[in-house]
């Protein structure tokens, strides 16, 4: 197919196209003339790919650029591949330089949450930046002044094991490595909100009903009984 072709197969501007290639995030067509060249259907799915990562992921271009090196590697595992590429995902935070006064607690609160998981027969790289994002977390609420016991995470885990257990069973029938990592940044990025969503909705149920009383038709906030007719 020729670019105009690609363009309306992928869903990609010409001109973001043109700057994919710039950017070697997408591979050259093949020449059939001095200003034309012919492209797949493996250019198409690493359009949906790149596009995933920049506008759904929010990764930069040398980010998406590093995932694209590992998923081209074949040194490299299905699980490396797909590992990289949720890497790179925000958030992202800013660990304490060695040599800053803070770096002592950070290092003490991460390796506490790191074993608390491990008990859990977690299996996770040491450098996982979710790690990070815990340890601020919880550095952040112990600094104000509220209670964060590391242990609760024991509770979370355990809701959130058979939730990404749900998630890659779908991905993992996605064999062509572009559209697991594509489904990877999606359902990283796309389902994270919805899962605040409902904890914010089971935050407003849970106090609903320790000050209106479960079912006690006082809630403001309930919906009325349905109407049969």
């Amino acid at each position: 197919m020729h670019l105009a072709e690609l363009s309306r197969r992928s869903g990609v501007s010409v001109a973001s196209i043109k700057f994919y290639l710039r950017e070697g995030l997408i591979p050259p067509g093949v020449p059939v003339s001095a200003r034309k060249s012919e492209y797949d259907e493996l250019h198409v799915r690493r359009l949906r790919l790149v596009r995933a990562m920049l506008t759904v992921g929010g990764m930069s271009v040398g980010q998406a650029r590093d995932v694209l090196a590992v998923a081209d590697d074949p040194a490299f595992t299905r699980h490396e591949r797909l590992g990289i590429a949720q890497y790179m995902l925000p958030p992202r935070v800013t660990v304490p330089e060695p040599e800053d006064e803070a770096r002592a607690a950070w290092d003490a609160m991460r390796a506490q949450i790191r074993a608390e998981l491990r008990a859990l027969g977690w299996r996770f790289h040491d450098e996982a930046p979710g790690l990070d994002v815990l340890t601020r977390s919880v550095l952040t609420l112990q600094e104000l002044g509220y209670d964060a016991p590391v242990d609760q995470f024991r509770r979370y885990a355990e809701a959130m094991r058979p939730i990404a257990e749900a998630e890659y069973s779908t991905i993992e029938k996605y064999e062509v490595l572009e559209e697991a990592i594509e489904a990877t940044v999606a359902y990283t990025v796309l389902i994270e909100p919805i899962l605040l969503a409902l904890r914010r909705l089971a935050h407003e149920d849970v106090s609903a009903r320790l000050y209106y009383g479960a079912g006690s038709g006082s809630d403001p906030g309930s919906d009325p009984s349905p109407d049969p007719g």
